[in-house]
């Protein structure tokens, strides 16, 4: 899956076509005539994985001031790469979401509105952004801001790391308590041990994990199990960006009864049942 690239001049979409170089360079060019000014120019970009993207958007950028006069440019970046890599973990390794912020800096938007970065280094590193936090995200489900306001699921933390998150969730849709979960990662390999629950009584009740990304789901078939052990009727998972490396089926299989996340990485083609898409159009457009 490579991104998903949208431009609009003053709310008019923007055709554009891209492709690939027998090299494998990439190549992106506007389709029709360009206005000689416009007063806001948005760019919209989703599930954008490496610096092929970057090219594809600094292209575009490119391509549009090149002929239009913009007062105004907007970026909606809703998935941003490298977010989990932001400080130096381990000698020898890169802080790459600075890497990466300094290349999208140059391209001089005077807005950049993310969505639920992965940590304060975000905002700390991408001039002019504007974080749209994990409660607004979530709380565009129907289904998901009934149930935990009525107190049919209950919110469930996967970490410390998580708690000022949880906090906010709870707070928007007014839910009651929520439990805390803990887990221990070897920062050398990455590898998940220790899961327990240390907060909260989840007997009999349906409960949701909320996060910010699942990549291959580790976290959340380990945390669905202590739950379960913990006599947790259902286990649902709420993250911002479905990665889902290795598929939402090795998460509805092993312990995940439903998934909801938006649009921001998993295609909206993805169909099934068990899984509610949350369109980032609501989350923008808001």
């Amino acid at each position: 899956m490579t991104s998903r690239i949208a431009l609009t001049l003053d709310n008019q979409p923007v055709e554009i076509e891209r492709g690939v170089f027998p090299d494998g360079a990439v190549w992106l060019k506007v389709i029709g005539e360009l206005p000689r000014f416009a007063q806001v120019m948005r760019v919209r970009v989703a599930a954008m994985r490496d610096m092929n993207d970057f090219m594809l958007l600094a292209q575009l950028v490119d391509a549009v001031r090149h002929v239009t006069d913009i007062s105004v440019s907007h970026l909606e970046l809703a998935w941003l790469p490298w977010a989990r890599q932001d400080r130096h973990m381990v000698n020898g390794d890169s802080f790459a979401l600075k890497v990466f912020a300094n290349q999208l800096n140059t391209l001089n938007f005077n807005k950049v509105l993310l969505l639920d970065p992965h940590s304060d280094a975000a905002a700390a590193a991408i001039n002019n952004s504007v974080v749209i936090a994990q409660e607004t995200c979530l709380m565009k489900s129907e289904n998901l801001r009934q149930a935990i306001s009525t107190g049919k699921l209950m919110l469930v933390a996967p970490d410390a790391g998580a708690l000022k998150k949880i906090h906010n969730v709870a707070k928007a849709s007014g839910a009651r308590d929520y439990a805390i979960l803990t887990k221990e990662r070897d920062v050398a390999t990455g590898n998940l041990t220790g899961f327990s629950l240390v907060s909260g009584n989840v007997a009999g009740k349906d409960v949701l994990i909320v996060d910010d990304l699942c990549d291959a789901g580790g976290t959340f078939i380990g945390s669905a199990q202590v739950l379960r052990d913990a006599g947790a009727r259902s286990v649902s998972l709420y993250v911002t960006h479905g990665v889902f490396s290795k598929g939402v089926e090795n998460l509805l299989n092993n312990g995940i009864d439903a998934i909801y996340t938006t649009t921001s990485f998993a295609s909206s083609e993805l169909r099934d049942p068990r899984v509610e898409l949350i369109d980032i159009d609501t989350i923008f457009c808001a």
